[in-house]
């Protein structure tokens, strides 16, 4: 019991300790089975990278105030990467069916471990010189998500 008490406060501090510093470089497959390349260092815009699963209610609630938050912004000042994990469903036909124009990178189960995530959603705001700004906490609220992404960005709070 004490071993899972610890690992669990270390994964914590390890996710903490990402949320003030710079971003990981990494690589995933899009939908089309392109590599993408994500690399902090040389972004022409903020990002976020939202880890999620197709079977993950709390995903599926968040996601819309997420697409808010892109829609305010403009694809052409934030970009949103989708980083399916955990999978067993089909991401491409959910997030079409959803209706959400997110990057989706598939099977990134690797890319969460870079990121100390353990369940989802979990996502992670990268300003555009490669820092991490922000960092969803396990229980926030969508909203409470959405309202700090506008303030991280400077967007107009939500009319909705």
């Amino acid at each position: 019991m004490k071993r899972v008490l610890l690992c669990l406060f270390l994964a914590s501090l390890s996710a903490a300790a990402l949320a003030q510093s710079d971003a990981i470089a990494w690589q995933g497959k899009t939908a089309n089975g392109d590599t993408f390349h994500f690399d902090p260092q040389r972004l022409k815009r903020p990002a976020i990278l939202l880890f999620w699963a197709t079977w993950c209610p709390y995903c599926e609630a968040l996601m819309p105030y997420v697409q808010h938050v892109q829609d305010a912004a403009g694809k052409d000042r934030l970009d949103v990467y989708a980083i399916d994990i955990k999978e067993d469903g089909d991401p491409v036909k959910t997030l079409r069916e959803r209706k959400l124009g997110f990057t989706l990178i598939l099977d990134g189960d690797a890319i969460a471990d870079q990121y100390a995530v353990k369940g989802t959603p979990g996502l992670f705001l990268v300003d555009a010189s490669g820092k991490v700004i922000y960092h969803r906490s396990g229980g926030d609220a969508p909203e409470k998500v959405e309202a700090a992404l506008r303030e991280k960005l400077r967007l107009p709070a939500s009319a909705h």
